[in-house]
């Protein structure tokens, strides 16, 4: 019995999520996919796993060899391909390939992140970014969790307070990440002046990527 309680069809799942704060999981896979046996017999099986897929999604399991059509619709190319849409069935992140459990369950925080700052949930997106730098800290993705806590604070906020302190983060820690990199822009801002254009909206306003 598997540990995952998958929903039977795409209509189910979303008709799920209506109204509320989960995503749609779409999960591609191939029987005589090595990373997709893995992936469904390691670490989907794990109970924390589980837990968090459930709690963050409505799941649906989909055999590319049975469901030709929607994975060419997809754009699935290569297996095991997670998929995370809203509940009109729109994109909004994916992964591809097989991670043991730990690593799964930061890249599902990291992909529900991404995809509540897409929807401008900034909320949910900091506390999901958060929760990978608090308890995924033995992972690659927490310079990349870092930099969009202080992109979401700045949504939320206008402030500049966050990206100032994420970019003294990633600088001392992560001299190395793309991330740091990418934060660099950041170093010769002040505490408390909004960006030039920011309207409060949730707009790029002046640039704060």
């Amino acid at each position: 019995m598997e540990r995952i309680n998958w929903f039977k069809n795409m209509n189910e799942a979303t008709e799920d999520i209506k109204g509320g704060s989960k995503l749609l999981m779409m999960f591609f896979y191939s029987p005589s996919c090595d990373g997709s046996m893995k992936t469904i017999n390691e670490t989907l099986e794990n109970e924390d796993v589980a837990s968090l897929i459930e709690r963050e999604c409505a799941p649906i399991k989909l055999n590319i060899e049975d469901k030709k059509e929607l994975a060419k619709e997809r754009n699935v190319d290569w297996t095991p391909t997670f998929i995370l849409a809203d509940e009109h069935g729109r994109e909004l992140e994916r992964w591809v390939g097989y991670l043991p459990a730990r690593d799964f369950m930061a890249q599902l925080l990291l992909s529900k992140g991404l995809s509540d700052f897409h929807l401008e949930r900034h909320t949910d997106a900091i506390a999901e970014f958060e929760e990978i730098v608090e308890e995924f800290t033995d992972t690659d993705l927490v310079p990349e969790a870092e930099y969009f806590i202080g992109a979401a604070n700045f949504k939320l906020t206008g402030q500049n307070d966050t990206l100032i302190d994420v970019c003294h983060i990633l600088t001392s820690r992560y001299p190395e990440s793309q991330w740091t990199k990418k934060c660099s822009v950041w170093a010769h801002l002040t505490h408390s002046a909004p960006f030039v254009g920011y309207d409060g909206g949730g707009s790029i306003g002046g640039g704060a990527y």
